[in-house]
């Protein structure tokens, strides 16, 4: 007979589950990645700006080109501060579905060391009836060699 574990179905369903919090981590992550890249964009876009703002007062400009580079930093520093919301926003998410992740790999640990210390029992009940098998042979064996030396 071998080792079977009664709770082997509810250990599938919490790898599965583990499994599918990893993916949801890795796309936590993967969106705040790309929400960085486009938060330095816009930064450098900024830099820009800035540096572009400052050759025109230097060499001299229409009121019309002030006013679009002033439109533009503008876009720019509400398109940063949007931006900036939602890397913290995503940072958050990620660490909230870390948090998650952790719970269901403890939860798996739990079920897998239960399962572990059932196998372990497993495996010395069945050493001790393979062990009780060899005492009974050893000492039916004896008790024929000690019978048939009685007769003669």
């Amino acid at each position: 007979m071998g080792f079977e574990f009664s709770l082997q179905g509810l250990l599938r369903v919490r790898k599965s589950f583990e499994k599918q919090e990893e993916h949801k981590l890795a796309f936590a992550i993967g969106e705040l990645k790309r929400l960085n890249m486009m938060l330095e964009t816009v930064r450098g876009q900024l830099i820009f700006t800035a540096d572009r703002f400052g050759k025109l007062l230097v060499g001299g400009t229409t009121g019309a080109d002030l006013h679009l580079l002033c439109f533009e930093k503008f876009m720019l520093d509400r398109r940063e501060q949007a931006l900036a919301e939602s890397v913290s926003s995503a940072l958050a998410e990620m660490q909230a579905q870390q948090a998650r992740l952790q719970e269901a790999k403890n939860n798996r640990k739990i079920l897998d060391n239960l399962r572990q210390k059932q196998l372990i029992l497993f495996l010395l009940a069945e050493g001790r009836r393979d062990q009780q098998k060899l005492d009974d042979a050893f000492l039916l064996r004896r008790s024929n060699d000690d019978s048939g030396k009685g007769v003669a």
